[in-house]
């Protein structure tokens, strides 16, 4: 008798189907197993039992290492703090979308947000209170961006809210509007009450807009905001 592994695979394994309908691995497995019920030799049934069960192994550890995969990516991109995107999504957001505001001959508008009196929260409450207003903001925040958008945490307590497609007007109705509502519920911590404020300010661009000189004048914008609030 030839050897389990010498004797040719067309003599016991049903005919494979059209090069268009190929199985996956676990149909694959299953015409293999039900080949194995019709043939006789324990040899060749060792062995092809053998290999599925080493290929079924090598398949769950691809699937285990994708989804590593996956959740490093999305730790990379994830600000840990708010759930929201981070620095380098964002900036990956921009990229693709002044990529195509060029290709499209149109543009949006980027705001830039940062919370009003933050370091005066940490000093007075402690820091646990500061995240905890940083993430009620985030949560608060969400609901203003579209589909389209890209709501993002720079950086302690700054956001951008990208608006592609958005005008000037628009983008200063959608965020004042966003600050008033914020403004109208302070944020509970523990037993303290914690007044939310939130400046903005925006830029408008276009395919030929720099990135960089983009987030600057909208921070310049935001700056120039808060402190006539503050003389205010």
């Amino acid at each position: 008798m030839m050897p389990a592994n010498d004797i040719p695979a067309s003599t016991w394994l049903p005919a494979a189907p059209d090069a268009s309908h190929a199985p996956g691995f676990a149909s694959l497995v299953l015409r293999l197993r039900l080949a194995l019920r019709r043939d006789p030799d324990p040899r060749k049934r060792e062995l092809v039992e053998q290999i599925l069960t080493a290929a079924a192994e090598s398949e769950q550890r691809l699937v285990e290492q994708q989804a590593r995969i996956d959740e490093l990516q999305a730790m990379s991109s994830t600000d840990e703090l708010t759930g929201l995107p981070n620095r380098r999504a964002f900036e990956t957001f921009m990229t693709a979308e002044l990529a195509r505001a060029r290709r499209e001959q149109r543009g949006g508008c980027l705001a830039f947000l940062d919370l009003d009196r933050f370091k005066a929260i940490n000093d007075r409450h402690g820091h646990a209170a500061g995240d905890a207003v940083l993430r009620q903001i985030a949560l608060r925040l969400q609901p203003a961006a579209r589909a389209t958008d890209c709501l993002a945490r720079l950086h302690g307590d700054e956001f951008v809210l990208a608006m592609p497609g958005a005008s000037l007007a628009q983008a200063e109705s959608r965020l004042a509007d966003l600050t008033a509502r914020i403004e109208r519920q302070p944020v509970r911590h523990g037993d303290a009450l914690i007044p939310a404020g939130l400046s903005y300010g925006f830029a408008a661009y276009d395919g030929d807009t720099d990135l960089p000189a983009l987030l600057r004048d909208s921070d310049r914008a935001m700056y120039a905001r808060k402190q006539a609030r503050r003389q205010n």
